[in-house]
């Protein structure tokens, strides 16, 4: 039997990869709940420093599985499947370590929410993005209606997702829906090295800044009491007085999260 999340471990980044190809690594509910476990247990890993999620064989994810939507589903059937889904979003969100999304191919309906909550998106120039649900009659899932906003503008969004057009890489990149792009190919490549440079910084720092977005920031109040609570903390860990002495003897620090 497929085993429909991949996990690979490379020194301190795991690499989850979707792994259903006949469907373009569509969001089956069992994928979703297999997601969920291995996110969850990453989150638990102190020795994972930063994720890079992908799809296999050339696409990223091709939103959620059509074929298991012909058959009715029960408001209590669809809430549950939702519950899941929000489990996953909140995860790659909260969790205090960078996740870095490397799309080949098509992210499609959920499969674009997915790429859109990473906390970076790198492209390769086959990528292709579209907020497909309007040609399904359902609302943009997965926290779509909050992400792609946070990276394109409220305006540019409202048209992405009533329009349910496709949006090649490279206007990805334009619009700010994608950070980088690659050669075909090449996406997972250049995305382990961009959450190497992210995994190399202070752990704790890096879950505080997480935490602080996704628990939000909408004025500069916010930020200011954020800062309040935590900063001082932060002075007091070792990372910091590592990060100082290295500093100034004119090293790289050496973090371990305490």
């Amino acid at each position: 039997m497929t085993e429909l999340v991949l996990v690979e471990t490379l020194g301190d980044l795991s690499i989850v990869t979707l792994n259903n190809p006949k469907t373009r690594n569509a969001l089956s509910r069992d994928l979703l709940l297999l997601l969920a476990e291995k996110l969850e247990a990453l989150r638990a890993d102190n020795a994972c420093r930063g994720i890079v999620l992908t799809g296999a064989q050339g696409h990223f994810c091709a939103g959620g599985d059509v074929s298991g939507m012909s058959a009715e589903r029960t408001l209590p059937v669809g809430r549950e499947r939702m519950l899941v889904a929000h489990q996953v979003v909140r995860l790659i969100s909260q969790m205090g370590k960078p996740v870095v999304a490397a799309v080949e191919g098509y992210a499609a309906g959920a499969g674009f929410s997915l790429a859109m909550v990473a906390d970076c998106v790198v492209a390769s120039k086959s990528a292709k993005f579209v907020s497909s649900f309007a040609k399904v009659s359902l609302l943009p899932d997965m926290g779509l209606m909050w992400t792609l906003p946070q990276r394109v503008g409220l305006a540019q969004a409202k048209r992405l997702m009533m329009t349910a057009r496709v949006v090649e890489a490279e206007e990805g990149l334009r619009l700010g829906m994608v950070d980088e792009l690659s050669d075909m190919g090449q996406a997972v490549d250049r995305a382990k090295t961009l959450a190497t440079e992210l995994a190399a910084h202070a752990p704790i720092a890096m879950a505080l800044l997480k935490a602080a977005y996704a628990r939000g920031i909408n004025k500069l109040d916010d930020a200011l009491a954020y800062e309040m609570d935590n900063q001082a903390a932060l002075y007091l860990t070792k990372d910091h007085r590592e990060a100082v002495a290295a500093f100034l003897e004119k090293r790289l620090p050496v973090f371990r999260g305490i």
